[in-house]
């Protein structure tokens, strides 16, 4: 099975409800990638890192324009 996710990759997390409202939650690096459990773990913004699923998280490789990212490095 081809991944989905590799290191380095950014991804967003939405949350969204069901009157289709949409709102970023978090955003990242993918770190490490489990393709057993189908999970990432993630580098936030904020320097912490977490093991989630990747079925949450969606790529942010398209970006349409630049943007400024500020966070705190770990």
């Amino acid at each position: 099975m081809k991944q989905k996710y590799h290191p380095g990759d950014f991804v967003a997390c939405y949350i969204t409800n069901t009157e289709v409202y949409e709102e970023l939650l978090i955003w990242g690096m993918v770190i490490d990638v489990s393709p057993t459990l189908e999970d990432i773990l993630i580098l936030d913004k904020d320097g912490k890192s977490h093991w989630w699923p990747a079925h949450r998280w969606r790529p942010l490789n398209n970006l349409k324009k630049s943007i400024d990212i500020y966070g705190k490095l770990a």
